[in-house]
């Protein structure tokens, strides 16, 4: 497909209160794009915003100015969860492409609903699962697939911190779309069923910690745990297999990924009465692999902006958006059910 080097987007963001901010000076900064409107329902987050971010925008506080405006052909959303699925239809009846922050929705079916509307209109529907452009990942998953890491035995997903509690979503809700979608995207399959457990230490509405197992084919388990509770801050993810292990460390500026080539595999059967199997211990070095640092909010909206100018694909399309959110509501009926196991039907149009 021939490059569209010449056109650009004009862009209108609307929810600027925490992450927006971050999404806009990324915006701002790269060549093909333009912030034509910074929408935000709060006057203080306008106002804050526009003391940290000075350009050509306009401001408001009704949305419906943004995706009115014909000469703006794109919107971001960073709203709170609950109002995605209603500000991304709006935008997609518009006739406005749309970048969503994480989760797409709360419910399948409104997931299922956006994606089938830009489908239908031709429009480009992407979730802001943050972590698919992060270099790290990336590089860990070049790893997998120059079988440094061997076939893969499971997953281990910690991310953790104390404080930034929020009163709209679970910690469920919040954090682990990044854990699901990096999994799926590590593993290049899907879960095929979710068990999950969760619990509400400071009394709240909705659970402040949780405990999420993914079942993958072929036995491979991806495990999660995702908590605002915990004094000990931490964004690593493990992902183990036949040949080491591979390390993701966000918090490691360094080192950010590690490869450890040690691996324990089975040998014959021991020739005791008590059928032991020979252990074969494979030791080998650590590897700190070069990551090129390079901001992953700017790489995603380079891809966005590549997406609809020049239909190049993305990692986190729509329907990937939709794979996140089918899981994340079969681990909230698990939870549901106490932890019991819950299939997930899988269907693609």
């Amino acid at each position: 497909m021939p490059q569209n080097t010449e056109a650009f987007l004009n862009i209108g963001i609307i929810g600027v209160g925490h992450w927006g901010p971050n999404v806009a000076r990324n915006i701002v900064q790269h060549p093909r794009t333009t912030l034509k409107w910074v929408c935000d329902r709060d006057e203080q987050a306008l106002k804050r915003f526009q003391t940290a971010l000075t350009g050509g925008y306009q401001c408001t506080a009704d949305s419906r100015e943004v995706l009115d405006d014909p000469a703006t052909n794109a919107i971001v959303i960073t709203t709170p969860s609950a109002t995605h699925y209603a500000l991304a239809k709006a935008a997609l009846e518009s006739g406005k492409h749309v970048l969503c922050e994480k989760p797409l929705t709360l419910d399948v079916a409104e997931a299922e609903t956006l994606c089938a509307l830009a489908e239908a209109a031709g429009l480009k529907l992407m979730v802001g699962h943050t972590f698919l452009y992060n270099n790290s990942v990336l590089k860990i998953r070049e790893l997998i697939e120059n079988n440094q890491v061997g076939a893969l035995y499971y997953l281990v997903s910690t991310r953790t911190h104390m404080g930034l509690v929020r009163n709209d979503v679970s910690v469920m809700w919040d954090l682990a779309p990044h854990d699901v979608a990096m999994m799926n995207f590590l593993t290049g399959t899907l879960p095929e069923r979710v068990s999950a457990v969760g619990a509400r230490p400071l009394a709240l509405k909705f659970p402040d910690v949780a405990f999420i197992h993914l079942f993958y084919p072929n036995e491979l388990i991806g495990a999660i745990q995702v908590s605002w509770l915990d004094s000990h801050k931490e964004r690593l993810l493990r992902v183990i297999g036949d040949k080491g292990q591979a390390i993701f460390n966000d918090l490691d500026t360094l080192e950010p990924v590690r490869l450890y080539q040690k691996s324990l595999n089975i040998g014959t059967r021991a020739a005791t009465e008590f059928g032991e199997y020979t252990l074969l211990l494979r030791d080998g070095d650590i590897i700190s692999p070069k990551v090129h640092t390079k901001e992953p909010l700017g790489q995603m909206i380079n891809t966005f902006v590549e997406m609809v100018l020049n239909g190049a694909p993305s990692p986190s399309s729509g329907r990937a958006g939709l794979e996140v959110t089918r899981i994340l509501c079969a681990a909230q009926e698990s939870m549901d059910q106490g932890g019991a196991p819950v299939t997930i039907a899988w269907s693609h149009p």
